[in-house]
């Protein structure tokens, strides 16, 4: 990229100039910070780099340079892929389990002439997404309504989400929206609980206690569906795809992981203290870019639509990335660079080419999709080596070992024998 392209008055060049100032002056966190602070789409420098990558092995030329580069470019992006019809099927299924009406439940969402497949467990079909999100939102509806009604409270409506949106469109930046966010929750204690946004070694914590004292399916779902639609619609409003380290949730694991994973991309820290997303602090300071004009289209299918678009732009390699976690997640097979390459419609070449631009490639992204999820399942204590080879798509435990000890200098054991208690 010349920089001679760019007027030295327009936004970029004064980017670079400031870039070029800061980045022989500051630590690395100090730097990021300021990419964050300073530059329109933060999201371009977690992506080519990698969240969990440790600062010590990024030179501040490498994260400047990874940064200009996906900016000035224009990347493709994959079309839509169909809804999830396993997630879906899933969650009818539970309204049923916990005695409600899955008749009702396909007439509202304008589905009743699709009982017969939908209710069969093996039967084939398909969903448009705009009937994958009606169908996914009267589910929800009705289990948020068995949760709150076993403890006799009234259920969230879609008005008072409705009403919370419009409410924060007009904030300035990230923190501001949540901080009404967390005014507007509180107005409706007890149905909701307060929210607490912590802000600890460059890391925002957003607590959002239960309110649920009966926690069975249901209320996993309510729960669930609630952090998953903060999630999207603080991304929404900021113009970007929020990369989160942690989602907490004070349950066991009451979906399958392919529905916990159609729902919640990112792996879950279950039988956690309370519900929780962890994110990094600097895109608190982001700035709002969304217009009531575009709230009054997103509110048509919002939260449900799970293929509605956050980011205004996203790297090439953050969506690659994505795509790999929520393989991991559903412990699927890991598709190829060629299969990928064929879903944005570019070459392998090309695709290869745009990711060293990105200052990564294709097994770089494999290998920090894989260390994310080793990561949060090595959590969990007693998940043997063996099965959290599997679940990473290991042939063995020793392959897993191997290849965790090059990623960290750790062995699976030192690392887990250190976590706290």
């Amino acid at each position: 990229m010349s920089y001679q392209k760019h007027s030295m008055h327009s936004p970029l060049a004064r980017c670079l100039t400031d870039i070029k100032k800061t980045m022989l002056a500051c630590n690395i966190n100090d730097f990021l910070s300021f990419l964050y602070s300073r530059l329109p789409n933060g999201d371009f420098l977690l992506s080519p780099l990698g969240i969990h990558t440790p600062s010590r092995h990024l030179s501040h030329h490498t994260v400047a340079r990874s940064y200009i580069l996906a900016m000035s470019k224009h990347l493709s992006r994959p079309a839509p892929p169909p809804p999830s019809l396993a997630v879906t099927r899933e969650l009818l299924a539970q309204v049923g389990l916990m005695g409600g009406d899955t008749q009702t439940v396909l007439r509202r969402a304008g589905l009743a002439h699709a009982a017969g497949w939908l209710l069969a467990p093996q039967a084939d079909g398909t969903l448009s997404r705009e009937a994958a999100a009606r169908l996914f939102a009267e589910c929800t509806w009705a289990l948020d309504a068995q949760a709150a009604h076993q403890e006799g409270r009234a259920p969230l409506t879609k008005g008072e989400l409705d009403l919370l949106c419009h409410c924060i469109i007009t904030c300035r930046t990230l923190d501001e929206a949540i901080s009404r966010t967390t005014a507007f929750s509180d107005m409706l204690v007890p149905r909701t609980a307060h929210l607490d946004l912590t802000v600890e070694n460059g890391v925002a914590t957003l607590l959002m206690p239960t309110v649920r004292r009966i926690r069975n399916v249901s209320a996993f779902v309510s729960d669930l569906v609630g952090l998953l639609m903060h999630h999207r619609l603080f991304g929404w409003l900021i113009g970007e795809d929020i990369p989160l380290l942690e989602v907490h949730l004070p349950y066991p694991p009451l979906l399958s992981p392919a529905c916990a994973a159609g729902l919640m991309p990112t792996p879950l820290t279950y039988r956690a203290r309370e519900n929780a997303l962890r994110f990094p602090a600097p895109l608190l300071r982001k700035p709002v870019v969304r217009s009531p004009e575009d709230l009054a289209r997103l509110l048509r299918h919002f939260p449900f639509d799970l293929h509605e678009p956050q980011s205004l732009h996203t790297p090439l390699s953050a969506q690659l990335r994505a795509i790999l976690e929520t393989a991991l997640a559903r412990q699927a097979a890991l598709p190829s660079g060629q299969e990928l390459a064929r879903q944005f419609s570019i070459s392998p070449a090309t695709l290869k080419r745009r990711l060293a631009e990105e200052g990564t490639t294709f097994g770089a992204l494999k290998a920090e999709a894989r260390l994310t999820l080793a990561r949060q399942l090595l959590r969990d204590k007693t998940l043997p080596a063996k099965e959290i080879a599997t679940r990473l798509g290991f042939s063995d435990a020793a392959s897993f070992r191997r290849a965790f000890r090059h990623w960290t200098g750790q062995a699976p054991a030192r690392w887990r024998a250190v976590l706290p208690s």
